[in-house]
């Protein structure tokens, strides 16, 4: 269970990291153009390593089909989702639509992978809900077409990664990881390379180089290392239960954003956290036996 808890928190602090690294690559390049990019280097990275080590290429039609979907799904709509969204929205709005990605998946794997979702895990996915709103509360609300359309920009963002952990747990095992994870990154990053269209080849060579670090840093360790981890964690555990850690991520973006861009938390989001920490504890708790009574006659 250990390890359950420390892969997924560390898939999600990687994740988080992504946030101050778009934010930062922003003057440099559009946001398409850097979300092509990340899913492009962060695959061209684990199908290298694939080749290095030797890896056994999916030869099934069955697999590139699963690798496919998920490719469109995680990659292409999620990071065309979560990049527009971010233009048009309040961060606090997005983080709490984007955190019903659990409460969908949830729906759904109880629906296509049978999974039996205890008690628990309902309470700490909704109690986890709850402090993602009180951290995203402090986002103004102003109902408009440009907020309309971010909702909808991350809600299909939401829902596509939803449908990709579903995709990822059928997967689980059957496919090498490496090509796996490599090809629906390049497979995704074929659409946002139409979506990042025109690309300025000529003005990419005249990037400064705090851009390209910024780049590696969205490609290797904020894309390919946790989808790597995430894929192998889908074989060890139920998907309700690696999903509830999902809520770290925005208390790691918090985190982040006070470290670094001196941002400072509301009492809203520290009680957010305080709620979001709780639900954690009582997801990894383990589950009372269940004890029947028996007559003796």
């Amino acid at each position: 269970m250990m390890i359950i808890v420390l892969g997924s928190s560390l898939v999600m602090l990687l994740w988080a990291v992504c946030y101050p690294l778009i934010v930062l690559s922003i003057p440099y390049a559009p946001l398409m153009q850097t979300a092509f990019f990340r899913a492009l280097l962060g695959g061209l990275f684990l199908i290298l390593c694939a080749f290095i080590l030797q890896r056994p290429f999916p030869k099934s039609l069955r697999a590139w089909i699963g690798i496919f979907a998920i490719g469109i799904t995680a990659t292409t709509i999620g990071f065309w989702g979560m990049f527009y969204a971010g233009s048009l929205i309040s961060p606090g709005l997005a983080t709490v639509l984007t955190n019903t990605q659990p409460l969908i998946a949830s729906v759904i794997a109880g629906i296509v992978l049978k999974e039996d979702i205890k008690q628990s895990m309902r309470i700490s996915i909704l109690l986890g809900f709850v402090g993602i709103i009180a951290i995203g509360i402090n986002g103004s609300v102003e109902i408009n077409t440009k907020t309309l359309e971010g909702i909808i920009y991350v809600i299909s963002a939401a829902t596509s990664i939803a449908i990709s952990n579903i995709l990822l747990k059928k997967l689980a095992n059957k496919i090498d990881v490496f090509y796996a994870m490599g090809g629906q990154l390049l497979i995704g990053a074929l659409p946002l390379f139409w979506l990042a269209s025109p690309l300025d080849i000529n003005a990419l060579f005249e990037e400064d180089l705090s851009y390209y670090l910024i780049l590696m840093g969205l490609a290797i360790p904020g894309t390919a290392m946790p989808f790597l981890l995430w894929y192998w964690l889908m074989d060890k555990a139920p998907l309700s239960h690696l999903n509830i850690f999902s809520f770290l991520t925005p208390i790691f973006g918090l985190i982040l954003g006070w470290v670094y861009f001196a941002e400072s938390l509301s009492s809203w989001q520290w009680l957010g956290v305080i709620i979001v920490m709780i639900a954690l504890v009582i997801s990894i708790l383990p589950e009372r036996p269940k004890q029947t009574l028996s007559k003796q006659l």
